[in-house]
């Protein structure tokens, strides 16, 4: 690009300057050092077999909780309180999951139980893993039921656990925030995990050109998937469900075109390996 093609794109403005000893901004994110750090490292770094794909998850949200003012949040909701009385009642009947091994463990196979049973007692993982306290304000209870139900709507999705995987949960969850809550609740729930998707779109640009197709499509099937189904997945009580097959289930819910098992595992090898 050339200068005159440089003071085209620009249109003849100059940036605002200030006395300021450091970096200052409008924007409260590129103020922080830790967004900075943390958005530079997760949008460039490759995924490796040497960490976890989820590695960095601790320092994000660390990030995000510098940028956050909690007052702002429960302002947000007590908005949505006032406008959707459906929200309203969900958050008051303050639902909470106790998927220990003992009240698991006889659950016929096929069933979700059976499917949380084992992803509890044999995977090593821990489904209830964050939040662990009784929540005290709407926030904290949606932050605890997000996280219990997380591992779950991957179970009923089909769309499993590989970086993709979660890019695609991520997107449904997305759509369904902004289709049934209000833009500025569903921005505020939305800010890290889009943040995610921003991440592994730029990945596979950068590092993974061939798994870039599937990350398109697997967006745009969970934009689907969230839009024909017959309720958001955050209302969901998944114990209602326990006894059902995953089949009945999806059937149920509408839950449309889950990927098989395994179709989509190439891609994290090819991430790891390259």
């Amino acid at each position: 690009m050339d200068a005159r093609e440089a003071a085209y794109l620009k249109g003849g403005a100059v940036p605002l300057t200030t006395d300021s000893s450091i970096l200052i901004s409008s924007s409260k994110y590129l103020n922080s050092a830790a967004m900075r750090n943390v958005v530079a490292q997760e949008m460039l770094r490759k995924y490796g077999s040497d960490l976890p794909p989820a590695y960095f998850i601790p320092e994000t949200m660390a990030a995000f909780a510098e940028v956050t003012d909690p007052a702002e949040v429960l302002a947000l909701f007590a908005t949505e309180r006032q406008r959707n009385a459906e929200f309203a009642d969900w958050l008051d009947a303050r639902s909470l999951s106790d998927f220990s091994v003992e009240r698991l463990r006889n659950h016929r196979p096929g069933t979700l139980g059976e499917h949380i049973y084992r992803f509890v007692a044999e995977s090593g993982f821990d489904i209830d893993f964050m939040f662990k306290g009784a929540p005290e304000d709407d926030f904290q209870y949606w932050l605890k039921r997000f996280v219990q139900g997380h591992d779950i709507q991957h179970m009923v999705t089909g769309l499993d656990v590989t970086p993709i995987g979660e890019y695609a949960l991520i997107m449904l969850n997305t759509q369904q925030y902004f289709d049934h809550l209000g833009p500025e609740l569903a921005a505020q729930l939305s800010q890290q995990p889009t943040f995610s998707i921003s991440c592994g779109l730029m990945r596979s640009t950068l590092h993974y050109p061939r798994t870039m197709p599937l990350m398109l499509d697997a967006m745009a099937l969970a934009r689907r998937m969230a839009r024909e189904l017959r309720r958001p997945l955050f209302y969901v009580n998944w114990e209602d469900y326990l006894d059902c097959t995953i089949a009945e289930v999806r059937e149920d819910l509408n839950i449309l075109d889950a990927p098989a098992d395994g179709e989509w595992a190439w891609a994290y090898d090819d991430m790891r390996n390259s």
